[in-house]
């Protein structure tokens, strides 16, 4: 047991038995030893990792569009970076906005620099960093446990229902996922190996922060508590501690003061008090049963996985007692942004990101503690057979992997286009802003303004001798036909129609749903 108050982890007693793992068998095993020993290759199963994530990940990416919340609006935001050339002020509809940090819009942006302004470039950021933090929980569980541990926390972390999800949508938080693990990671080396990892802990975290603003923070936080609760006194002596502390300040401050240089009244007004403030505590109190709306979450999206999570949090409680720093670690990673979050008056699911790769370490590491090398092989041997399997059928069958998303927009968007490059102002009818153009402006580089209430304002704007077109829904066609002295259809789909003032020839027009 390490005394209280040395610097970093103690070698606990059932990591040495279970690095052993690595390299031999118990008498157990009934697997012939050539099989056996290519199961237990580290290199067979982080491969297999690999190949496993990357096509939950990357398979059929950029197919069947986009959500309209909030990936279209992230793509937007990153498709206008790239046309005004600005990279520090972001717009929507080339208006300046301040709600978001802006990394992920960066790393967007740059993807269409590589790829074009496409789906699969505004979704390949997350999908990447997605991988990456599979990855790197590989090599934490490795570091702190046995590779074995380190893969089976990376196939539970890729199986994760809300993390492969949202690896496949253009958000944030997948992304801010890997900055905070990457940020734990390296308080552990720092106080195992080199105290000098505290700079790449300041530097993640900073650059968590401009993934998510305040939730980049969550990392700051738990190493706290941890030095606090396991009473690392000397790492507050440290140099590379403070250092890393000043890094992130002064990336977090950077930003912040770019921000106020261009508006700063309009900067705070959004994102402290719009963005971080009002979705934390201001506003309306939600019923008390809502703050338990992640454990329902839990329980309705990812059911597969959150019996052995909460039996790996059980295991971590218990160990605690013993002084076991890892344990401790892990708990307060996993712990402490959804008991902070579950009082704040916004809850999303996706805001868990963060503490799925500790869970998935949490439950690795009880199998790991009970399985045999025999129980280890088995598993590892059924979950790469299986897994193969769903590789290759993923890859070959053309079924798409992605709910069909704002088709109704991807089909009138290329009418919009034509229409809009012929001088055409386009309006909308019974819609709100965000709901209707985060979709329309990135499909089609045209928003719907001003959007009208009623059939009579519509009328008003037909009347012009200029070209103007109308985006609608197909419920409204009774009323648009009985109050419309003249109009044409330009398109029309399941659920939405296009509609003119004037009569257009539209067989240019280029057609592409995806």
């Amino acid at each position: 047991m390490r005394p209280h108050g040395s610097p970093g982890f103690g070698r606990n007693r059932e990591q040495g038995s279970a690095r052993r793992e690595d390299h031999q068998h118990g008498p157990h095993t009934r697997y012939s030893p050539t099989t056996s020993d290519f199961f237990s290759e580290e290199r067979i199963r982080l491969t297999f990792l690999i190949l496993l994530a990357s096509t939950i990940f990357f398979s059929k990416l950029g197919l069947n569009g986009m959500a309209n919340f909030d990936d279209c609006f992230y793509a937007q935001k990153a498709k206008e970076m790239v046309q005004s050339g600005n990279w520090l002020a972001q717009t929507f509809n080339h208006q300046v906005q301040f709600g978001n940090a802006p990394l992920y819009i960066w790393l967007a942006a740059l993807s269409y620099k590589v790829f074009g302004v496409t789906v699969f470039a505004a979704k390949f950021p997350s999908a990447l960093m997605a991988l990456a933090t599979v990855i790197l929980t590989y090599f934490i569980g490795k570091f702190l446990f046995n590779s074995w541990t380190g893969f089976a926390a990376g196939v539970i972390l890729s199986t994760t229902y809300t993390f492969f999800k949202y690896a496949r949508h253009c958000m944030l938080d997948v992304t801010l996922a890997f900055f905070c693990a990457l940020a734990l990671f390296a308080v552990v080396l720092a106080m195992r190996k080199n105290r000098n990892y505290f700079w790449l802990w300041g530097l993640a975290i900073g650059l968590a922060f401009l993934t998510k603003s305040a939730l980049g923070l969550f990392p700051l936080i738990v190493t706290f508590l941890f030095v606090v609760l396991d009473r690392q006194w000397k790492v507050l002596a440290w140099p590379a501690f403070w250092g890393g502390l000043l890094l992130q300040a002064g990336i977090i401050g950077w930003w912040c003061w770019s921000q106020y240089q261009i508006n700063g009244p309009l900067f705070l007004e959004e994102h402290l008090r719009g963005v971080i403030l009002q979705k934390a505590y201001m506003g309306e109190t939600p019923p008390w049963y809502q703050h338990f709306s992640f454990l329902v979450d839990m329980l309705t999206f990812n059911w597969l996985w959150t019996p052995l999570m909460a039996w790996g949090l059980w295991r971590l409680v218990k160990k605690i007692q013993t002084n076991h720093s890892t344990a401790l670690f892990l708990l307060l990673w996993c712990l402490t942004l959804p008991l902070v979050m579950s009082l704040a008056r916004y809850r999303m699911p996706w805001y868990l990101m963060q503490v799925f790769p500790a869970l998935a370490l949490a439950a690795a590491s009880a199998l790991s503690e009970v399985f045999s090398d025999y129980d280890r092989d088995k598993w590892t041997r059924w979950h790469i057979s299986i897994g193969t399997i769903l590789i290759i059928l993923v890859n070959i069958q053309p079924f798409p992997l992605d709910m069909d998303r704002e088709k109704d927009v991807r089909l009138v968007a290329p009418y919009v286009k034509y229409c809009g490059e012929k001088g055409a102002k386009v309006i909308g009818l019974r819609d709100d802003y965000y709901g209707l153009n985060n979709a329309l402006l990135f499909f089609s580089d045209y928003a719907a303004q001003p959007l009208y209430s009623n059939v009579d304002q519509v009328q008003k704007e037909f009347e012009a001798a200029s070209l103007v077109v109308c985006v609608a829904h197909q419920g409204d066609l009774p009323e648009l036909q009985k109050g419309l002295k003249e109009w044409y259809p330009v398109k029309v789909t399941d659920n939405m129609v296009l509609i003119s003032n004037q009569k257009l020839d539209a067989t240019a027009v280029k057609t592409d749903t995806n």
